[in-house]
C-alpha cells in the first residue's frame, strides 16, 4: 500500500520544516530515477516483490539532513512521525518485546495484514490498538472493528517495522502452530554424536519470514536464536509451566518475557536444543550441559552454552549467549579508574603469582579474565585454562573442560598441569583445599595464575583462602592481589537528563559526598532505544587490593579482615561503593544502580 498523493506528502513535510522547498523540488525532479534505482537494489536483494518503493522510501533514500540539526537525517521514522503529527494521530515505534503476539496473529489474517500494512499489537477491554502505515485506512479499520466487535485505536508506524513484525510474528506463530500439531511427543534424534568436539556449528537464518515446512521446530528455534542476538540478550530461558512454555530473554541484566508457547511444543523445543548441543535427548531426569556455535548470515559467530535441569513441569533450558565481541574486550574499556588500571596492569605483567577475581554470578568475572588473557597472549606464551565448563572457545588458549563424571576435576587436572609447560594458568574457580594448594604450588614454581572466588569484597578473598586451609604465610608469599567486581547498568545516552538531588539524601544512603546543598547527577528518562528503562548496556565497578608489604605482613600474622581493609583504604584502595559513586558523578550510571550492586560495609 502506498500514499496515493505524493505531492500532498511533500507539501506537508515542507510545512512541518522537515524538508526545505529546494529539497522538495529536487525530489519532484528526481523521484522517477530514484524509484528505478531502489527497485534495482531491491531486485539484487531478492525483495522486489515485497517492497515497491513509495514516496516515503524515495525521500528517505536521499539522506537529506534535517534542518537545524547536524547529525540527524530525514529517515523513514522521522517522515512517519511528521505524518502522525499532521494527522493528529499518535506514533508507535514497534518493539517486539512490548507487543502481544496472540493479539497480532489471531485478530486478523496474515494476508490482510500484509496487504493493508497494519498490525494489531495490544487490546485493553474492547479497545484494540492497531499500527497502520497509511493514515487513510478507514475501510480496513472498519473491517477489523466489525469482524472482532471492538473499537480501534490507530497508531502511525513505519512500513519497515510493520513488515518486519508481520514476518517474524506470523512466521513464528505458523511454525509453532504446525509444531503443536506435529510434535506431541519428544522427537527422536538421528545421526551419530561426536563428543570429541566442544563446538557444533549451526547456521541460522536472517530475520526474513519463517516458512512452514516439516521442520517447524527447527525454524522456530532458529528464530529464537536470531531474535535473541538482535535484542542483545545475554541469556535465553525456556521454562515449562502448567499450561504453557515461557520464553524469556535477559537483556542488560533484567529478564523480559518474550513468548508464551503451547505446552505441547515445549518438549520438542528442548529436544531440538539438546540435539544441537550434543546432549542425551532421552535423559530427562538429570541436569545436562552442552554448547552450540551458531553462525549468522552476517558472518558473525556466537557460542551458546546450554544447561538443562528438571523442574516441576518438565525440563527447563537456559542458554547463555557468549558473544566474542563482549567477552574479549580491551582491558582499559572494562570500566577501570586510572588508579585501578595501573594496579591491575602491574598484576598481569608480573612474572608469577596469583591474581584473584571475586564476585557473585553474573558480575562479569569471565569477561575480565578472558579479556586479560587475550591481552597478554602472545606466541611465546603457553596459556592453559581449566574451566567448568569452557565458556568461550579461543584458539590462542589451551582450554581444558572439567568433567566430574569421569573424575576430571580441577584438582585432578592441576596435579598434572605443570607437565604441560604452562606460562600462564587460568583456573575457573578455587572451590576446595586441594585446588587452592595446586594454585599456590604453580605460583611458587614461577607461573602466573588467574582464578576466581565467590566473596563479597576483595579483602574477604584472603579469609576465604584461609578457610580453605592455606597457611597465611603461603597466601602472603604467592597472592599478587585480589579484585572484587560488579556490573552496573549504564544510562541510555538517547534519553539522559540532568537533575539535582540534596547532598544529605546521598550521605544518608552511604555515598562519600560533601554536604554542599545540592548535587547535579544524570538519569535516563526512558525512550524507545532503552525500552523505557533509562538504561542501555553495562559497565564494571571494581575494588582492587594490591598485596603491599604492610598487607602481606598482616596476612602472615593472620590479622582480621576489617583491620586489613582499613589499611588497604588508607593505602589508596577504592571500595566498590566509592568506585560506583565515581561512575555516578561521571554520568555513567545512576545512584540507584550504585546502591543496588554495592552494600554497606
Amino acid at each position: 500500500m502506498r500514499f496515493l498523493n505524493s505531492e500532498a506528502l511533500l507539501e506537508m513535510l515542507v510545512e512541518l520544516k522537515v524538508l526545505t522547498p529546494k529539497q522538495r523540488q529536487f525530489v519532484t525532479l528526481e523521484k522517477g530515477k530514484q524509484r528505478q534505482k531502489l527497485l534495482r537494489l531491491a531486485g539484487k536483494e531478492g525483495e522486489s516483490d515485497k517492497k515497491y518503493p513509495d514516496m516515503v522510501d524515495i525521500i528517505a533514500s536521499f539522506n537529506f539532513k534535517l534542518q537545524n540539526l547536524k547529525a540527524r537525517f530525514v529517515d523513514e521514522e522521522l517522515i512517519m512521525r511528521a505524518v502522525a503529527k499532521h494527522k493528529g494521530m499518535p506514533f508507535k515505534k514497534l518493539d517486539p518485546l512490548e507487543l502481544d503476539m496472540d493479539v497480532a496473529t489471531k485478530t486478523i489474517p496474515r494476508n490482510f495484514a500484509i496487504r493493508q500494512l497494519l498490525l494489531p499489537f495490544n487490546q485493553e477491554g474492547d479497545v484494540l490498538e492497531v499500527a497502520v502505515y497509511n493514515p487513510d485506512s478507514e475501510v480496513a479499520i472498519s473491517d477489523i472493528e466489525q469482524a472482532n466487535q471492538v473499537k480501534i485505536k490507530p497508531y502511525i508506524s513505519t512500513r519497515s517495522d510493520i513488515q518486519r513484525i508481520i514476518a517474524e510474528f506470523f512466521g513464528f506463530q505458523k511454525s509453532i502452530s504446525a509444531a503443536e500439531d506435529q510434535f506431541t511427543v519428544t522427537p527422536r534424534s538421528t545421526g551419530s554424536i561426536d563428543i570429541g568436539n566442544l563446538e557444533r556449528y549451526v547456521k541460522i537464518s536472517s530475520s526474513k519470514e519463517i516458512t512452514s515446512s516439516d521442520q517447524h521446530v527447527k525454524s522456530a528455534v532458529n528464530h529464537i536464536f536470531h531474535y535473541a542476538l538482535e535484542q542483545r540478550a545475554s541469556d535465553i530461558h525456556i521454562e515449562p509451566k502448567r499450561n504453557v512454555s515461557v520464553v524469556r530473554f535477559r537483556i542488560d541484566g533484567s529478564l523480559h518475557t518474550i513468548y508464551n508457547l503451547p505446552k505441547a511444543v515445549h518438549s520438542a523445543f528442548v529436544s531440538r536444543i539438546k540435539f544441537l548441543s550434543r546432549m542425551d535427548i532421552a535423559e530427562k531426569r538429570r541436569p545436562q550441559d552442552g554448547r552450540i556455535k551458531i553462525g549468522e548470515s552476517s558472518g558473525k559467530d556466537v557460542e551458546i552454552r546450554v544447561s538443562t535441569i528438571p523442574v516441576s513441569f518438565g525440563e527447563k533450558a537456559v542458554l547463555r549467549i557468549l558473544d566474542s565481541e563482549m567477552i574479549f574486550q580491551k582491558v582499559e574499556k572494562l570500566g577501570f579508574s586510572k588508579r585501578d588500571i595501573e594496579v591491575y596492569n602491574s598484576f598481569i605483567k608480573a612474572p608469577h603469582g596469583i591474581i584473584l577475581v571475586t564476585g557473585p554470578t553474573g558480575s562479569g568475572k569471565s569477561t575480565t579474565l578472558y579479556s586479560t588473557l587475550k591481552e597478554i597472549a602472545s606466541p611465546d606464551k603457553n596459556i592453559v585454562t581449566v574451566e567448568d565448563p569452557v565458556e568461550m572457545v579461543h584458539e590462542e588458549f589451551n582450554q581444558i573442560a572439567v568433567q566430574p563424571l569421569i573424575d576430571v576435576t580441577f584438582s585432578t587436572i592441576l596435579r598434572n598441569i605443570l607437565r604441560q609447560d604452562p606460562d600462564i594458568l587460568m583456573i575457573g574457580e578455587i572451590r576446595d583445599r586441594e585446588t587452592a594448594s595446586h594454585a599456590v604450588q604453580a605460583a611458587m614454581t614461577g607461573h602466573l595464575v588467574f582464578s576466581t572466588l565467590h566473596t563479597n569484597d576483595a579483602v574477604s578473598s584472603v579469609a576465604r583462602l584461609r578457610d580453605l586451609g592455606l597457611q597465611p604465610f603461603m597466601i602472603a608469599t604467592t597472592v599478587l592481589g585480589c579484585m572484587a567486581q560488579r556490573l552496573v547498568k549504564t544510562i541510555c545516552s538517547s534519553c539522559a537528563e540532568e537533575f539535582k538531588i540534596k547532598s544529605d539524601e546521598l550521605i544518608k544512603l552511604g555515598f562519600p559526598v560533601r554536604d554542599e546543598g545540592e548535587v547535579t547527577l544524570r538519569r535516563g528518562t526512558g525512550c524507545r532505544e532503552c525500552r523505557g528503562t533509562g538504561y542501555k548496556g553495562r559497565c564494571g565497578v571494581f575494588e582492587i587490593l594490591p598485596m603491599s608489604s604492610q598487607i602481606k605482613k598482616m596476612v602472615a600474622e593472620d590479622a582480621h579482615s576489617l583491620a586489613m581493609r582499613e589499611i588497604a583504604i588508607r593505602e589508596g584502595m577504592t571500595t566498590l561503593r566509592e568506585d560506583a559513586w565515581e561512575k555516578v558523578k561521571q554520568g555513567v550510571t545512576t545512584y540507584e544502580e550504585a546502591l543496588r550492586v554495592t552494600s554497606e560495609r
